[in-house]
């Protein structure tokens, strides 16, 4: 992400009072502050955009009052990133209505998980908070069902990465693999966390899930303790891997002021300041050793060997290139093993 030329603290305070929800008068000042100290506009909304909350920052904006003490062409962007939110929440919210009546005439009790679950309660359906995708909880007894039930109707799985791993898809991690249907994807969790204890509360929270209504029709979301959990473990696994965004913090913060994690210099940069190959190691025998023990082997074996398919597509190359590279996989046992 790049940098502004602006303190790190001062940049900090002026990020966190633009993905404000709702805004507040008495941040005006301040806010009105801190906007002028930013020199390079187009450098600020690039690091807006790469944390997710355009619409929140150009909502804050116009609720302030600023607009004008701003360049044009940055205003121009953060209030089409916000229009463009609208737009899409709308119509992510459109193709839910199909999942949820495939999956609700099937007696399959879903419930929304972050961004469609908060779109449509704390930010009062304003295509506040921006979204890509649907993420859906189901019991673990129903998940395969689902899967295979949407998939009836049109949708189309992402590549699974080997055989080995077909049959024990509902086992190896917290969704199914991802279902695209016209631009539309879906995720299906039946497990939230890496701690087992915690994964075997989650038929009780789908069962006593709070009750919502979007555009009349009946949705459950997680109550905001569990939700809250989820959230903080699901921000550290992004800050484990590719890094975090702001919108996350927000989901937090939203939720119970307070909760969201300290912002660092690396947080806000995208370069998180733990994240190494070792670490990556690290998370890869966590993910390992909280697999069943009966399918380590074949999930091991999997990994190491996916099929043709999966190595051309990931490495977007055709089959001999693909052939050659396979023993490369196998040095994934030495690096496990270091």
């Amino acid at each position: 992400m790049p940098e502004t030329e602006i303190s790190f603290e001062h940049l900090k305070e002026l990020l966190l009072l633009l993905c404000r929800y709702p805004f507040e008068d008495s941040t005006r000042t301040t806010l009105s502050k801190l906007i002028g100290e930013v020199k390079d506009w187009q450098k600020m909304v690039e690091l807006i955009n790469a944390h997710g909350i355009i619409a929140l920052a150009a909502y804050n904006i116009r609720e302030a009052g600023l607009e004008k003490t701003i360049p044009e062409d940055a205003v121009t962007f953060l209030n089409n990133g916000g229009m463009k939110s609208m737009v899409r929440n709308t119509w992510l919210t459109e193709r839910w209505k199909e999942v949820n009546t495939i999956l609700t005439n099937s007696g399959i009790r879903h419930v929304l998980l972050k961004g469609m679950a908060l779109e449509h309660t704390v930010y009062g359906s304003r295509g506040l908070r921006q979204m890509t995708d649907i993420d859906v909880l189901v019991k673990k007894e129903d998940s395969l069902k689902a899967w295979h039930l949407l998939q009836k109707y049109g949708f189309v799985s992402d590549m699974i990465k080997s055989r080995l791993h077909r049959k024990i898809i509902a086992e190896t991690g917290k969704h199914m693999p991802t279902l695209r249907k016209d631009g539309y994807a879906v995720e299906i969790h039946y497990r939230l966390f890496h701690e087992a204890e915690m994964n075997d509360k989650l038929n009780d929270a789908i069962d006593n899930a709070v009750e919502i209504d979007i555009e009349g029709l009946k949705a459950f979301i997680l109550n905001d303790n569990i939700h809250l959990d989820y959230l903080r473990e699901h921000n550290q696994d992004h800050l484990s891997a590719e890094g975090s965004q702001l919108r996350l913090f927000v989901d937090m913060e939203i939720i119970k002021p307070g909760s969201a994690p300290v912002i660092t210099k690396e947080f806000l940069s995208g370069r998180h300041q733990s994240y190494n190959s070792k670490h990556g190691k690290d998370a890869y025998k966590v993910h390992f050793f909280t697999l069943p023990s009966g399918i380590r082997f074949r999930y091991l074996v999997g990994d190491i060997f996916p099929s043709l398919r999966w190595m051309k597509q990931r490495h977007n190359c055709g089959t001999t290139k693909a052939i050659l590279l396979y023993p490369r996989r196998i040095g994934k046992l030495f690096w496990l093993a270091g």
